[in-house]
């Protein structure tokens, strides 16, 4: 959870004990939150804008802000939001509007998206890939290498030296070297060559299940996309029907 969406939920908590009428702006990835405050006696109005992956994920390397969150975060808030529609009509009891926010000038990505897409998981892969090093995006700027003094990168190089593992690769690279750098500087020497094998055993495994993850996020994003109960859905109100509807809630 970023620092901005744990702020909104911490006030959105405050608003609630305080009995306040309020507008919370969420992703409304988590439905476990809106049936809290209706469990407390709220009534709840919901707008959710809809945006096709494609534009979220150019959304998040192209913001104002220096910010980015790994394709994996992007893709995985998008399934978890628009997947929960139908949940979200029944939670609020019909109070609910969907604006369609699709941008004229992502419409080009957009069917290529979609056009991947009819190729499954290795397809959309495929194209953000493409994707990716023709626009010189992709890369998260939460990720944090560790730096190592003079002294720890000479005893990490000596420990390592033998061992199998791909220098080029951040996941590699930094969870070894930081599992290194923590056992040296608490015990003045590193933690063996058993342990850095076991490790690095550890790292590739997790990231083999996040891979496993992220394809299956994937896949529920193809699926949807071409899913004639889900495209249904999409059906956007005007903002004068939204204005209309959310005032007749609040009379």
């Amino acid at each position: 959870m970023n620092p901005g969406t744990a702020a909104a939920n911490k006030e959105a908590e405050e608003f609630v004990n305080q009995k306040r009428t309020f507008v919370w702006d969420t992703t409304a990835s988590n439905p476990t939150k809106v049936e809290d405050i209706i469990s407390k006696g709220y009534s709840v109005y919901m707008v959710m804008v809809y945006a096709h992956p494609m534009q979220a994920y150019i959304s998040n390397f192209f913001r104002d802000s220096d910010r980015n969150v790994p394709a994996s975060a992007v893709f995985q808030t998008w399934r978890n939001v628009y997947s929960l529609i139908e949940k979200y009509i029944k939670l609020t009891k019909g109070n609910f509007s969907l604006f369609v926010n699709v941008r004229k000038e992502y419409e080009d990505e957009i069917k290529g998206f979609n056009t991947a897409a009819k190729n499954g998981v290795e397809g959309i892969k495929d194209f953000l890939q493409k994707y990716n090093e023709k626009h010189d995006v992709g890369v998260s700027s939460f990720r944090d290498p560790v730096e190592l003094s003079d002294q720890e990168q000479q005893e990490f190089d000596k420990a390592t030296s033998h061992m199998d593992y791909d220098r080029d690769n951040y996941s590699e690279d930094r969870g070894l070297k930081k599992y290194f750098q923590d056992w040296y500087r608490k015990n003045g020497v590193g933690p063996g060559d058993d342990k850095m094998s076991k490790k690095l055993k550890t790292i590739r495994k997790q990231k083999e299940d996040s891979k496993k993850r992220y394809d299956a996020v994937l896949e529920n994003i193809a699926e949807l996309l071409y899913s004639p109960v889900f495209t249904s859905q999409l059906v956007s109100d005007t903002p004068a029907e939204i204005d209309q509807k959310v005032q007749a809630f609040l009379a």
